[in-house]
């Protein structure tokens, strides 16, 4: 029998991809002129880090990521939590830093959306995390393009006030002012999904960094196990995003949603496609056994359901509830239609069939069958007397609870197995 619909939230919120860039700015270090090279003007004082100095006299770190950085034996106290420590000590600064004493401007860049950006080392650590959604433009190969307004929410990300020049000047930040994010955003993609590892149909893999840890819960993890699985719609809107409504189970109020989301993956044989795109469900807004809510329609900005919920029909004395045939599956012919809507294609599903999933029967002995065929039928399973099999007046009771019957496990009439003792599953 197809599953249920869990009242477990749905809630994707916001993406806050760039959170942490921030901490960049400490100690306001930077170099005025060009990005490293040999080229660069030596800094007419010490600075930050002291004075300039040849990383090539230092032990290289962060090789097996991009290179280009160095271990120093200290650093001031607010760059601690922003550089990574080396293995023997010390810690591991980009080469741009050392080589200036920390008398250094990044060179400004068009990073997400063409917002303006500076070029960062990706031996920074949190420059790493993200390094798969940053731009390269016009910075190094070890350097990505991190934007002085984070276009996910619009804050400052602190980038680019990191700039610290002999005169104590300091660099401001980008051309852009924060604002209020717009929800639902609407322009070009503020991260394209296609720069990032494909997971199935309309899905990409984010980094773990990438994703606050109420919402990994609901999402599928990628094969890297660094990384999961995040709708496209999602990433391209930063998280600021409101699926589209559409009609789900009996023409009740949803959500269309990706079916890379492993709760959609899970009940897809009860969710319509209905005029969603394809690769996506209609999610009900409420849940139709219970008419508690999904959160399918309370995702990041979205207003909420328009209609309140509309629970499905009841059916077998009120042990069961009508479904759309083709939820049940490949149990749908062990079903009837009881007091439901045959013609609007619901069948009656015991509620034990929906709640319970895979469900296992109780086993029982059969008497009158037993006494009518032998002891090879005594064998049985206590199922709902709504069952059109198990409406049979040469099966009783016996021993199971009130509403249920013991069925046999074979066919008194045949010998062969009767279906009774075949596991319910989805």
């Amino acid at each position: 029998m197809a599953r249920s619909f869990p009242s477990a939230s749905f809630s994707l919120p916001t993406l806050l991809l760039l959170i942490g860039v921030a901490g960049c700015q400490v100690g306001d270090v930077g170099a005025e002129g060009a990005f490293g090279g040999d080229d660069a003007p030596a800094p007419e004082c010490d600075g930050p880090l002291g004075a300039a100095r040849d990383p090539s006299s230092m032990t290289a770190c962060c090789e097996d990521w991009v290179g280009g950085a160095h271990c120093v034996d200290s650093v001031p106290d607010e760059l601690t939590g922003v550089v990574d420590t080396c293995a023997g000590g010390g810690f591991c600064v980009p080469d741009p830093f050392i080589e200036t004493g920390g008398v250094f401007t990044p060179q400004a860049c068009d990073s997400l959306s063409g917002s303006a950006g500076v070029c960062l080392s990706g031996c920074i650590p949190q420059v790493k995390d993200y390094w798969g959604i940053l731009p390269q433009d016009v910075c190094a190969d070890d350097e990505r393009c991190i934007p002085c307004i984070n276009p996910i929410d619009n804050t400052d990300t602190g980038a680019c006030a990191i700039s610290y020049t002999c005169e104590g000047g300091q660099g401001g930040g980008g051309d852009d002012e924060p604002t209020e994010a717009a929800c639902p955003h609407e322009g070009p993609a503020l991260i394209d999904p296609s720069s990032l590892p494909a997971c199935g149909a309309g899905g990409h893999c984010l980094s773990n960094a990438l994703v606050p840890a109420e919402m990994a819960a609901q999402l599928a993890s990628c094969p890297d196990n660094q990384s999961m699985c995040v709708p496209d719609e999602f990433i391209a809107a930063g998280g600021n995003y409101i699926p589209p409504t559409c009609e789900s189970v009996a023409g009740a109020e949803g959500r269309c949603l990706s079916n890379v989301l492993p709760d959609v993956q899970a009940q897809a044989a009860l969710l319509p496609q209905s005029t969603c795109e394809a690769a996506h469900l209609c999610v009900p807004c409420f849940n139709p056994l219970d008419g508690t809510e999904t959160g399918a329609c309370r995702l990041s900005c979205d207003p909420g359901p328009t209609e309140g919920p509309s629970q499905l029909p009841a059916c077998c004395d009120g042990r069961g509830t009508c479904v759309p045939a083709s939820a049940a599956g490949d149990n749908a012919d062990r079903l009837g239609p009881d007091t439901c809507d045959e013609a609007g294609g619901l069948v009656c599903a015991p509620n034990v069939f929906l709640q319970d999933t895979p469900y296992t029967p109780p086993t029982c002995e059969t008497g009158f069958i037993q006494f009518l065929f032998g002891e090879d039928y005594a064998e049985g399973r206590c199922l709902p007397d709504c069952l059109p099999d198990v409406e049979n007046f040469l099966i009783g009771q016996d021993d199971c609870e009130d509403g249920n019957k013991c069925a046999p496990c074979l066919n008194p009439l045949t010998g062969e197995p009767s279906g009774a003792c075949d596991p319910i599953a989805p």
